[in-house]
């Protein structure tokens, strides 16, 4: 560790009879020589006297910022920080932060900073800071009400004194950190995410920063109105995600408020990746309706009143006047992005190993697939565009490979759901979404071996055999597809290889029947010995388990229980 070790003897003869200069110099040297460390070879003991020492000097203005950026470079390790904190240095850094409301709080812009950077860090590692936090809700409120005061015109006429006086520079990144320790509060404690989602004012108060970036010419925005923004979508994600049903904090109002800032959001061109990508993952939330009034209308135009000629009925269900694309558009042209780097990850590296990185774009494209989902479940018209852009009608060139293989969004999309994560449960879900929930159809997109898991979550498997409607075929096959469909592989979803002959090629019936009883009494063995457990299809549509091979021959009787009278 660069700089002098902080040992117990150090930390005494620092602080002993010292004056702030003097420990305004050591500590400054210090936090210079360690501004890169994250580890610090400090003993419990050592950091509890640290403590004390720092509790009892860092309400000194002279000293506030200094120590403060000793806390934050010691509290980068986990490890020991428990050790550190002590509930009057929690409490201080609370109050130079501006959460707690303490009248000459906080005492400089520098202290203040170093307070936030201090506290997003120790929310993070340390139990003791976030029980000092949450137990008092006045912390989050206050930290509510900056997510908006500090936007130009609120902060030039806010009634707090030290916010008016900032610049706006200095405004701009006290604002960014308070969006950082919001959505730390919001990750840690699910009581915190009821309080705010209870209230009416919290959509308006977070999602303050994006619209910010809306309002601003394209060249105006900045990389900090960017990452505040990004925040602040993660923050409203955070809050909401958890809930089902309806929530006070997501009334028409806010919900008519939340769904035209994210569409633009996603819609406009200032977002970047990283922004489009927190935008959909806070409107796939389960407890955000979808505003169809908007989202399926133009992000140009102002929101058009439904004609006054309509019906009643279709005044309260208006799906069929909201037809515009745009947003559906970009949520699938981002989903194709993702997917695209994501796929690239995960066929960069032998069959038999995983890509961390490639998994970890899978499971953030999962609110991608909800999202669009929900869109397709509310809109026929969304449903039809994505049929359209995902499952085009199938030519006979798309199966003479598997689908997985395919340069597509749907081979993109298979190749997803042969992964082991929940992602996986979403997409397909999607796909039989705008299959039109048709077994038939979704076995022939994707193959059975694909969609065989899905279809037995929802006990579907017993509709394989089902004879297939005329609109499985509706808009989904074109003349040279229905030239070879015959020889498609149902289970793969593409064309059967040429023929190689077959192993029973030369042998009698009594042979072949002989191989065949073989194999079943192998498998009989397998599964007394509890090696596999073999399903068959039960009356309910899901696999249930066999108790003899037998049951798996089609149409075998059903075999003979214990007190049977027959032999």
């Amino acid at each position: 560790m660069p700089g002098d070790q902080l040992t117990e003897e150090t930390i005494q003869r620092v602080f002993l009879n010292a004056t702030s200069a003097k420990i305004e110099e050591f500590f400054s040297k210090w936090n210079f020589a360690n501004a890169n460390s994250t580890k610090f070879g400090m003993s419990g003991e050592e950091r509890n006297l640290l403590g004390d020492e720092i509790s009892a000097k860092i309400d000194n203005d002279d000293l506030a910022a200094i120590l403060l950026e000793t806390v934050r470079l010691i509290s980068r390790e986990r490890q020991g920080l428990e050790s550190l904190l002590n509930e009057n240095l929690c409490d201080t850094i609370l109050k130079l932060a501006g959460i707690t409301p303490v009248v000459g709080y906080p005492r400089s812009v520098h202290a203040l900073m170093e307070a936030q950077k201090c506290l997003v860090n120790t929310m993070f590692h340390s139990a003791k800071m976030r029980e000092r936090f949450y137990m008092n809700l006045v912390n989050g409120d206050q930290i509510q009400r900056f997510l908006s005061e500090f936007e130009d015109s609120r902060r030039e006429a806010s009634n707090i004194q030290w916010i008016r006086e900032m610049n706006p520079t200095q405004a701009g990144e006290v604002w960014y950190f308070y969006h950082r320790i919001a959505f730390i509060a919001t990750a840690m404690d699910k009581g915190f995410q009821r309080h705010w989602a209870d209230q009416s004012t919290t959509v308006s108060n977070i999602l303050c920063a994006a619209e910010v970036c809306l309002q601003k010419a394209p060249d105006d925005v900045a990389n900090l109105d960017l990452l505040r923004a990004t925040e602040a979508m993660k923050t409203f994600f955070n809050v909401f995600c958890h809930f089902h049903g309806d929530v006070p904090g997501l009334d028409e109002k806010n919900t008519h408020l939340a769904c035209r800032i994210l569409r633009d959001v996603i819609c406009s061109g200032i977002a970047n990746d990283d922004v489009i990508q927190s935008a959909i993952h806070a409107l796939s939330v389960p407890p955000l309706p979808m505003d169809l009034s908007v989202l399926l209308s133009d992000p140009n135009l102002p929101i058009a009143p439904l004609p006054e000629t309509i019906s009643e009925e279709e005044r309260v269900h208006p799906r069929d006047f909201y037809v515009n694309m745009t947003l559906t558009e970009a949520i699938l042209a981002a989903l194709d992005k993702q997917l695209i780097k994501a796929v690239d990850l995960l066929n960069s590296v032998p069959y038999n190993q995983v890509s961390p990185e490639g998994n970890t774009l899978v499971d953030l494209s999962g609110p991608y697939f909800q999202a669009l989902a929900r869109l397709c479940v509310e809109s026929k018209y969304a449903r039809r565009y994505c049929r359209i852009r995902v499952l085009p009608p199938l030519v006979a060139d798309e199966v003479k490979k598997r689908p997985e293989e395919h340069d597509s969004l749907r081979g993109r999309i298979v190749r997803v759901m042969m992964l082991p994560s929940t992602t996986k449960e979403v997409a397909s879900e999607f796909l039989f979404i705008i299959c039109k929930r048709s077994v038939s159809r979704m076995i022939k997109y994707v193959g059975f071996g694909h969609s065989a898991g899905h279809l037995a979550n929802f006990g579907l498997l017993g509709q394989i055999n089902q004879p297939k409607h005329a609109s499985d075929s509706e808009d989904s096959e074109t003349e040279d597809y229905n030239a070879v469909k015959d020889n498609v592989n149902p289970v793969t979803g593409a064309m059967y290889p040429p023929d190689h002959g077959s192993a029973m090629d030369g042998m009698s019936d009594a042979q072949k029947e002989f191989e065949a009883m073989k194999l079943v009494d192998a498998m009989n063995k397998l599964m007394d010995q509890g090696l596999v457990k073999p399903g068959t299809i039960g009356d309910d549509g899901k696999v249930r388990e066999v108790s003899h091979v037998l049951e798996l021959l089609k149409d075998a009787p059903e075999p003979e229980t214990m007190d049977s009278d027959s032999d």
